[in-house]
């Protein structure tokens, strides 16, 4: 696409006129065009407009990947609205404090088999629930589509195009604002870097509340070619997950190393069953080289193996390498980071808060999201505006990644916090301990991270408590109010927990206490 674009509507209208007839997205019993996808999307935001919701407005979306839940992210992007995509199996409890924190007035759901756990959460947030039906989808005229064209041109660059929420530190989790603009910016470099055509058809393997969907959904749907949608029931069963990407000739994989990890093990994984792929991506977390060698060797003759960096708070990717033979001369640690994305800044900054060849990376640019959605103090904590001449008025954020630069390669060697990464997730611990303490007879939590390996770790949980409690309760009960993959893997109680000299739980002595 050569035209100029400020938003994502008039950016994907024009994309779907274009491949009007090609498949947008493709499921194992039917496609949909972009002729057909538009005109839902017309119809969806006929109703968001109906329901009274305009320019600047929120709603979250109770996302399994139907069909009229991409068309609805769409409808919301060419009004100006943000979306928040939400877990429909996560505890209500969390949803809540999700559509609390952003400010959603509606909440739409595709999947009746998850009808009551919506209806729960509706009642609980006052949000009035809305069920994706396309038999009763709106009839659009020409007056009201003309209607939403002026509408989307209203929409500017800085609009916010969608709020994704990560773990918080506070137990609260935190929404990272995306604008229009940010994600316009990741669609050039992802066409360019990948050389994205209208041929290529993505494997969307990961959960749509998750950060890395957002490559699947955007390279793809403004790029003219076609997403496959991988239902949740299949990435617990490794073959026939395989043997689904294979047979909808998937181009692109991107998916967090755990899942590739996983399949390799169960030998699921293979040239012959998934003969059109020609990119792996794999990003979210690290992926120990003895891992990776495994997977490199099946397919280096076929696939680019590509690894990919970037927090949510910095539109998705910020750097991807691609791995070489040279790559595996040294089997220790993780592949690189490679070099930030074109059109990036950064700093690395060490303890002095001095530029240094390691420390902390702080990146600069326009795919830093303008802040965390209503929460000013949060957003003051790691996004910062620049005033020294050489980056006068540019807004930085500050990851918490810890990094060395070699050569202008970036390494990854840590967490400068207590904030982990656990089966492509980003996961702060101390929002495990806030859920742990509302357990009953609980007096004091702590959760650390022990990793085995540079690619495997697990949760584990300390709690004090007085009283006989049980670990199997325990950690039934916890599912109350944390998703899956925060569910500590084991939960030591003791009578108390160690403390250091400032009166402060030792996280150094638990870590011990787990070597011993």
């Amino acid at each position: 696409m050569s035209k100029y674009f400020y938003n994502l509507g008039l950016f994907f209208t024009e994309v779907s006129t274009v491949h009007a007839q090609r498949p947008a997205l493709r499921y194992a019993g039917h496609q949909y065009s972009y002729a057909e996808l538009l005109q839902c999307v017309e119809s969806l935001a006929l109703l968001l407009l109906a329901n009274g919701l305009q320019r600047g407005d929120v709603i979250a979306i109770g996302h399994n990947k139907r069909p009229l839940s991409y068309a609805l992210m769409l409808a919301a992007l060419r009004l100006g609205i943000a979306y928040v995509n939400i877990d429909i199996a996560s505890p209500t409890a969390r949803n809540s404090r999700i559509l609390e924190v952003s400010g959603a007035t509606l909440l739409f759901y595709d999947d009746p088999q998850y009808e009551q756990n919506i209806q729960d959460l509706a009642k609980h947030t006052e949000c009035k629930a809305i069920a994706l039906v396309p038999d009763t989808l709106p009839v659009v005229s020409q007056g009201e589509r003309e209607t939403q064209q002026q509408l989307m041109r209203q929409v500017d660059g800085a609009a916010i195009a969608y709020v994704m929420f990560t773990s918080g530190s506070t137990g609260i989790p935190k929404g990272v604002a995306v604008t229009h603009q940010n994600v316009l910016h990741f669609i050039a470099w992802g066409q360019q870097h990948f050389q994205i055509s209208e041929q290529d058809n993505f494997a969307n393997l990961s959960p749509m509340y998750f950060d890395n969907s957002v490559f699947d959904f955007y390279i793809s749907l403004f790029s003219g070619a076609s997403l496959s949608p991988v239902y949740r029931e299949l990435m617990t069963s490794p073959y026939e997950l395989v043997s689904h990407v294979g047979k909808m000739q998937c181009s692109i994989w991107f998916s967090v190393p755990s899942l590739l990890i996983y399949l390799m093990v169960m030998k699921a994984m293979s040239p012959k069953v998934l003969p059109a792929l020609r990119c792996i991506v794999f990003g979210g977390e690290g992926y120990a080289k003895t891992e990776l060698k495994k997977l490199y060797d099946l397919f280096a003759g076929q696939a680019t193996l590509i690894n990919v960096y970037g927090p949510t708070e910095c539109t998705c990717i910020c750097s991807a390498y691609g791995l070489h033979d040279d790559d595996f001369q040294e089997m220790d640690g993780l592949p690189p980071l490679g070099h930030l994305n074109p059109n990036f800044d950064y700093r690395i900054l060490d303890n002095r808060e001095q530029d240094a060849d390691t420390g902390e990376l702080c990146l600069i640019g326009p795919n830093v999201a303008a802040g965390y959605f209503n929460d000013l103090d949060r957003s003051s904590d790691s996004f910062f505006t620049l005033y020294e001449p050489q980056r006068f008025m540019k807004r930085m954020y500050r990851t918490g990644d810890l990094v060395r630069e070699i050569n202008g390669m970036l390494h990854f060697i840590g967490r400068k916090d207590n904030q982990i990464k656990h089966m492509g997730y980003r996961i702060e611990l101390e929002e495990i301990e806030n859920a742990l303490v509302k357990l009953p007879k609980i007096n004091q939590a702590a959760v650390i991270y022990q990793r085995t390996n540079a690619a495997y770790g697990k949760l584990i949980g300390f709690v004090a408590s007085s009283a006989d409690v049980n670990e199997s309760s325990l950690l039934t009960e916890l599912a109350n109010f944390l998703p899956e993959y925060m569910i500590p893997s084991s939960i030591v109680v003791k009578a108390e927990l160690p403390k250091n000299p400032n009166g402060k739980i030792d996280r150094q002595q638990l870590h011990t206490l787990i070597a011993k």
